[in-house]
């Protein structure tokens, strides 16, 4: 690091990266890319950097046009990169519109066994860390009709016009709660945003705690008359 040179390179997305994170444990990295693929990484696994200077990895770049901030992803445009040195790939999110990002889940509360990740799609993506699928938190139908329609935003078409939609770009678990924040584009044509925190554990039932359905404004006062029209509805 004293020099700037680089100290290793990690191969196998064949688009941009939206985001990268730490476990903290000095080894393992996550990252998220526009080829809508998460990977995780082992920092004792980086090609060297004469290995990479050696290979024409620029041939297995995707030279498609594709434009994340408005195109929709073709996933026969995808595929395994030949060099690729990730451990685990997860894939099934959708990471279009916004710089989406993804995270390991919490040592004390999840044991560090999970990682997830926005969506595009409205949801929340929980994996184990064998890349199968752990949850999912779907905060489109959490939230659908909790905000009324502003007349100023209906031919902002980030949706269907008229239509509700969600793109949840980040998502914050607590350290020592089964709970966690996400927070999305959200609203009639994505036109507002919130921050909505949901339960997740291992169980079945719910433990119920804190109780879900309210909804409170920027002042944090509660608004119960916009959920009286929801998915979920007034509990």
């Amino acid at each position: 690091m004293g020099d700037h040179r680089e100290a290793g390179a990690f191969v196998g997305h064949i688009e941009g990266l939206t985001y990268i994170d730490s476990k903290g444990d000095g080894r393992y990295i996550l990252s998220n890319g526009k080829d809508q693929s998460m990977k995780l990484w082992d920092i004792r696994m980086a090609m060297s950097t004469d290995r990479y200077n050696e290979l024409d990895l620029t041939a297995h770049a995707n030279t498609s046009g594709f434009d994340y901030r408005g195109g929709i992803y073709d996933d026969e445009d995808w595929d395994v990169h030949p060099h690729d040195n990730s451990l685990v790939t997860f894939r099934g999110h959708k990471v279009l519109r916004t710089l989406i990002r993804c995270h390991f889940s919490p040592p004390t509360s999840t044991n560090s066994r999970y990682v997830y990740s926005g969506s595009t799609d409205g949801k929340v993506y929980v994996w184990n860390m064998d890349a199968s699928l752990a949850g999912i938190v779907d905060v489109k139908k959490a939230t659908m009709r909790t905000r009324p329609m502003d007349n100023r935003h209906r031919f902002y078409h980030f949706d269907e016009p008229g239509n509700w939609g969600t793109c949840v770009r980040d998502a914050s678990w607590h350290p020592t709660a089964p709970l966690l924040v996400a927070s999305a584009w959200n609203g009639y044509n994505m036109a507002r945003g919130t921050c909505t925190l949901h339960s997740y554990n291992d169980n079945v039932d719910d433990e119920g705690e804190p109780p879900m359905g309210q909804s409170v404004n920027h002042l944090l006062k509660e608004q119960p008359e916009l959920y009286q029209n929801s998915t979920y509805g007034v509990r």
